[in-house]
Parts: structure tokens; C-alpha cells; sequence
């Protein structure tokens, strides 16, 4: 009874080897690929940087605060995110978003990261650039660069420095 037990338990170990042998990535395709294979190194993270921090001293703005940035791999439609680069400065109004998740990696600097709550201080009807809205009840995270954040679709969320001093970061869009 003892050589059947241990015969029939011998071939249930070997049937568990076949199904670990199987190719898991069997009939994936790999045609056609997107030629979209990218390597930033901190050297490029540098430059683009230097290039950001030169555009806001030129007076490039959004919607009046110290913010700028550029899309190193803009939006397209075989794929659902993109990724920008941020430099911000200061005061910058809180965002959301109905179908995009934010991804964050604090690249240089330090700042204070806002996420959830409500925005507050709002007034309809008057350009952005005249406001300075702020979020009441959000999480506060202290960020500086090796840091990352995750931010949900249609979460608030606002990213804030102290006078003088600045933060660059990559975000990453996914986009439901």
C-alpha cells in the first residue's frame, strides 16, 4: 500500500513539472512592434531639466504659475499612457482627472504633494489664472527626488514648493 501511495504521489509531482515547463508567453504576438523603444539616462533627465528651468525664466507659464513641461513620449493611440516631464516653482493650482491615473517619480528638488480633499476657493467664472484655489482635507506628502506618488483618476491633487526652490518630476499618464 506504502510503494502505491508514494507511486501515485511521485506521479502528481511529475504532472506538476509539466505544467510548470509550459510557455507562459505562448501566443502572445509579436508582430507588429511599436519602435518605441526609449532609454532616458540622468544625463538627457539633465538636459531637459536645464531646458525647463531656462522656460520658465523666459516667462513660459501655465495658466500664470511657475510650471512647464514637456511630453518625451506624447499621447498615441496604440497606447494608454504618455510620459511628461515636469518643472514647477512655487504655488500651482490643484488638478483632477475623469480618466487618467497619475504616476510620479521625483526626479530633483522637494515638495509637497496634496492628494484627495476637495478644492476649495474656486470661483466660477473667473480665468484660472486669476485664482488660487487649494485643496481642504488632502493627504500631505512630503517629497523629495527617489520618491514616488500614485495618483488615482478623479482624486484632487496639487503639487507645491517652497518659495525659492523648485521640483522636476516624471509623470507618467495612464489613461483608462
Amino acid at each position: 500500500m506504502q510503494f502505491l501511495y508514494s507511486l501515485t504521489l511521485l506521479a502528481c509531482l511529475a504532472s506538476t513539472g509539466n505544467v510548470r515547463a509550459q510557455n507562459l508567453f505562448e501566443g502572445i504576438p509579436v508582430e507588429p512592434r511599436p519602435s518605441e523603444y526609449m532609454h532616458w539616462d540622468a544625463e538627457a533627465f539633465a538636459a531637459i531639466q536645464s531646458e525647463l528651468e531656462q522656460q520658465l525664466e523666459d516667462g513660459s507659464r501655465i495658466w500664470g504659475t511657475l510650471f512647464t513641461y514637456t511630453s518625451i513620449l506624447p499621447q498615441a493611440a496604440h497606447r494608454s499612457h504618455d510620459v511628461q516631464i515636469i518643472h514647477r516653482s512655487g504655488y500651482t493650482q490643484p488638478e483632477i482627472h475623469a480618466a487618467k491615473w497619475d504616476i510620479y517619480i521625483i526626479l530633483n528638488g522637494s515638495g509637497t504633494a496634496w492628494i484627495g480633499g476637495e478644492r476649495v476657493n474656486w470661483i466660477d467664472g473667473l480665468p484660472p489664472e486669476e485664482q488660487r484655489p487649494r485643496l481642504e482635507g488632502a493627504m500631505e506628502f512630503q517629497v523629495t527626488a527617489g520618491d514616488m506618488l500614485h495618483v488615482p483618476a478623479r482624486v484632487w491633487h496639487q503639487m507645491l514648493t517652497a518659495p525659492g526652490t523648485s521640483i522636476t518630476y516624471a509623470l507618467i499618464n495612464v489613461i483608462e
